[in-house]
């Protein structure tokens, strides 16, 4: 019985990984938008509110890779 509420906690560790995974991935792809190269706007204004929303994009990122993280941790495949 303890054997299948793991698997289940393993199935659902997967799914949600999975989830954060896909989120991070998407978060990537915008941050190449916001690439040093690609932030040449010839307003001030306008660059420095794109470095910002690199700047949180970033976060994210770390952040997601922090819950992967430990969620693997919590429960490893044994």
């Amino acid at each position: 019985m303890a054997e299948t509420n793991y698997e289940i906690l393993i199935e659902m560790r997967d799914t949600i990984l999975k989830y954060l995974e896909e989120e991070k991935e998407i978060f990537e792809k915008a941050l190449k938008a916001y690439d040093p190269q690609a932030i040449q706007d010839s307003d001030n204004e306008i660059r420095q509110m794109r470095e910002k929303e690199a700047i949180k994009l970033r976060d994210r990122i770390t952040e997601l890779s922090r819950h992967i993280s430990v969620i693997k941790y919590m429960f490893p495949i044994k």
